[in-house]
């Protein structure tokens, strides 16, 4: 597949010129190219911001003048999109070359689903690598959002732009857990978030393990995500769905703790994790209301120019 399309590419950047250029590659690489690519620093030191600038000819660098996090980064980079749909990458991520292609293509096969994601490889320091898939066929329910079994990773998802505005983005008061909180919220509004199963995309764990402190603050975004959609859990759940979400994400931090890992490896012996729909739960995805984003027209193939008109 060659030719431009109407997908706009967002990379939040804060300081990764280690790994920005294989990550921009993968971008280029793509059989679908990009509409545009809209690089978002945030606020990073002087010297990675310098490194950007070998890309000005192919891409729009957004310079943000306060650090904002993930989620304020990709919302500055979705306001600025021109494309009918956009893409997100993070700076240490990759794609493999057929991703847009692929994700493009369901788009039109599928034109009921507002978001479509892809298993993913998970590559780590040592050299090893998992396959990642947390999804079913079809849609993804508003009750299966909330657990810790069903997740779609944001830098494997293809969104329609008309959903990011009407979610609003992303909360920017998550540092952590905005890719949850975001898929929650369009579940919530009836849109249909479907998985591919193939994996087309790379995400980097490296120095991301043993890191106690982050374990433990991602388990309090955890709870402070789990509280805000409190009455989600309660319709689908019940208490017992709270319950069952804090223990499921407290035994990654338990781990690294010496004292909390015994105590919370003797509570899993006498409580166990089951998630239960309450008999009169209607799932707003499944119900008759869910939301149909617009029919957009297929990728215009014939199109090789990016805005400014400069070759990718």
């Amino acid at each position: 597949m060659t030719g431009s399309s109407d997908v706009s590419v967002v990379i939040p950047y804060y300081n990764r010129d280690k790994y920005i250029d294989e990550t921009m590659q993968s971008v280029l690489r793509q059989t679908l190219k990009p509409l545009e690519i809209i690089i978002v620093n945030d606020c990073s030191q002087e010297s990675s911001r310098r490194y950007l600038d070998r890309y000005s000819d192919v891409c729009k660098i957004v310079d943000l003048q306060a650090n904002v996090g993930l989620a304020g980064a990709r919302n500055a980079g979705a306001s600025r999109a021109r494309g009918q749909f956009i893409a997100f990458l993070d700076d240490d991520d990759l794609w493999l070359p057929r991703k847009l292609e692929m994700q493009r293509r369901f788009m039109d096969e599928h034109p009921e689903c507002a978001i479509v994601h892809t298993a993913a490889w998970l590559f780590f320091q040592d050299g090893h690598e998992e396959f990642f898939q947390r999804f079913d066929d079809g849609p993804m329910t508003l009750a299966q959002s909330l657990t810790n079994g069903y997740c779609a990773l944001i830098p494997t998802a293809l969104i329609r732009s008309e959903v990011m505005r009407d979610i609003t983005g992303f909360d920017v008061n998550f540092r952590e857990c905005e890719d949850r909180d975001f898929i929650v919220r369009c579940c919530a509004a009836g849109y249909r978030v479907e998985g591919i199963s193939k994996p087309l995309a790379r995400i980097r764990r490296q120095d991301q393990d043993g890191l106690t402190k982050h374990h433990w603050r991602v388990f309090r975004s955890d709870l402070k995500m789990c509280w805000k959609h409190k009455r989600y859990y309660l319709r689908a759940y019940g208490p017992r769905g709270i319950v069952n979400f804090v223990l499921e994400k407290v035994q990654l931090p338990s781990t690294k703790t010496r004292y909390l890992r015994r105590g919370v490896r003797l509570l899993m012996r006498f409580v166990r994790i089951k998630y239960e729909l309450r008999s009169n739960y209607t799932d707003p995805v499944l119900s008759g209301s869910r939301r149909q984003p617009l029919r957009v027209s297929p990728w215009p193939a014939d199109t090789t120019t990016v805005a400014g008109g400069n070759s990718l």
